[in-house]
């Protein structure tokens, strides 16, 4: 949404400043107002339909890295010595 007021907008700066203007000040626009999407939706993808279950995720923290690892979602699981 806001790439296309941005869009918009620097159509109204470039008819102003005229020249090159036309064309740069649109781009421009757009590419700051899609930067801005980006930033504003980032996260919002996964959030529709989820309830919270009340379940406590078991989490555990990766050896290698230091990492905390939520086990459930984990894509790939070693057992050994009876740990995951």
């Amino acid at each position: 949404m806001l790439c296309c007021v941005g869009l918009i907008g620097g159509f109204a700066v470039g008819q102003s400043l005229g020249g090159p203007w036309t064309v740069i000040a649109p781009a421009a626009g757009f590419g700051i107002g899609f930067v801005a999407d980006m930033k504003f939706m980032k996260g919002m993808h996964g959030s529709g339909g989820h309830h919270d279950t009340g379940v406590q995720a078991k989490k555990d923290a990766d050896p290698v890295r230091g990492m905390e690892v939520d086990e459930s979602k984990a894509q790939h699981q070693l057992q050994h010595s009876d740990k995951s």
